[in-house]
């Protein structure tokens, strides 16, 4: 059958997954759930081909080694050799430079082609936690009134959003086309439901999204405390709310922390998240 047969190589041998690959896709994902779980979702929506929401890369086949591409860099799989060769072919597909994250390893073998393609890395966080939750969530934990933003409250939410970024990041949201792509992230997720707030008076003192969800796994990520409010226990009380909620659904909530931020380490496990991931990300 002409599905079956593989697209031609590009770049340093590497490739887009063909259609006739999709087993083999979801094979290497399942084999590393927590890591994968934005390639899970892309492909629960529009399946493996290449489109606006995503592509993967392979050299030698997804069974050898696989990077997923969306709005940021993703390394699956791979050895050094297949990691540096899939790190020129993620530059010369003309997306970036964008942020690289994943296990330790795989990041480290993908970074030095992606710098010498897109120029000097701004931030390399090399000792991050991949952490789950395993177990139920204490009822007592859960902060009331936590719940899914409303296209009402995009304001305090953006400004939120924008905090977040500007402290995480170190840098503002809005430089890059006056901050309209910012602004149509922060939309897209509160329309999508993905987005989680605690409110006073009108303003956020809680927020967390949801970065991705596949069959299993539910990926929080942008978890932010009002900085007057930090070490109250706001930050562990939503965290476990938005956990609740998607363990309702079935799901296992996980999110990555840095190896530096103690208090924030300190509070997911007082939620009961254990680390499961020696993780790492790179900012360009």
């Amino acid at each position: 059958m002409t599905d079956t047969v593989a697209p031609p190589s590009g770049v340093g041998g590497c490739r887009e997954v063909g259609p006739g690959e999709s087993s083999a896709v979801l094979r290497v994902l399942a084999a590393d759930p927590f890591v994968t779980v934005p390639a899970a979702e892309k492909v629960l929506r529009s399946g493996i081909t290449a489109g606006s929401d995503g592509r993967f890369l392979t050299r030698g086949g997804p069974d050898r080694s696989l990077v997923y591409v969306e709005s940021s860099v993703l390394p699956i799989r791979g050895d050094a050799a297949d990691l540096d060769a899939l790190g020129r072919a993620v530059v010369d597909l003309g997306v970036g430079p964008m942020s690289t994250h994943g296990r330790r390893e795989m990041v480290a073998g993908l970074g030095p082609a992606l710098a010498e393609g897109w120029g000097p890395i701004r931030d390399y966080r090399s000792t991050q936690f991949l952490m789950a939750l395993h177990t139920r969530v204490d009822p007592a934990l859960v902060l009331d009134g936590v719940r899914p933003a409303t296209l009402q409250e995009f304001d305090p939410v953006l400004v939120a959003a924008a905090e977040m970024y500007r402290e995480e990041l170190r840098a503002d949201p809005f430089v890059v086309g006056s901050g309209v792509p910012f602004r149509r992230r922060v939309a897209r997720s509160v329309a999508r439901g993905r987005t989680f707030v605690g409110t006073r008076s009108g303003e956020v003192y809680f927020k967390a999204d949801v970065a991705a969800i596949s069959e299993r796994i539910a990926q929080i990520q942008g978890v932010w405390v009002h900085p007057r409010l930090r070490g109250t226990g706001l930050g562990a009380g939503g965290t476990a709310a938005v956990c609740a909620a998607h363990q309702d659904q079935g799901l296992t909530p996980s999110l990555v922390v840095n190896g530096s931020n103690l208090p924030a380490r300190a509070a997911y496990r007082r939620v009961g998240m254990v680390d499961v991931v020696e993780y790492a990300t790179i900012l360009m």
